[in-house]
């Protein structure tokens, strides 16, 4: 018991503890591509309403993303990218949106090595009762095209 009084006595009289602070390192340092895989769906939703592929660019804790549509809802891809963008969110975890006026896509996913592992959601004005529409999502890091001159 003394010996605990001791350090605690002279922590104090030394400015308190210190506890260091990990330092903050950006989520995404250089554009990083994935390409997609869905299952287990929840309300019988189709992979085909989320993106194949997806492209997140630099930021600390967000950015912007681009994503490639399944080739069976291509059509309705460039409402759903009205508003794009990536935000790290607790843990190793990054959240991205694909979203227009009426409906949008959530991808929640933990980094696990090179892969990305969660849900994938779909959001719409007109879903009523019940748990929104979604499915396993795993992507699978690979190398990002050349840009484009």
């Amino acid at each position: 018991m003394k010996f605990i009084t001791v350090v605690l006595t002279l922590a104090c009289a030394s400015g308190g503890i210190v506890v260091a602070k990990p330092a903050f390192t950006a989520s995404v340092s250089s554009a990083e591509c994935y390409s997609l895989a869905y299952s287990d769906p929840v309300q019988n939703v189709s992979a085909s309403l989320f993106p194949t592929w997806i492209e997140l660019f630099p930021g600390t804790d967000s950015g912007s993303v681009a994503g490639r549509p399944h080739p069976a809802y291509a059509y309705g891809w460039p409402a759903m990218t009205k508003y794009s963008w990536w935000k790290r969110i607790p843990g190793d975890s990054i959240e991205v949106n694909f979203s227009g006026n009426y409906e949008a896509l959530h991808i929640h996913v933990q980094r696990i090595g090179s892969r990305l592992i969660g849900r994938a959601t779909y959001l719409s004005d007109v879903i009523v009762g019940g748990p929104d529409p979604s499915m396993r999502a795993e992507a699978t890091r690979e190398m990002c095209p050349a840009p484009q001159p």
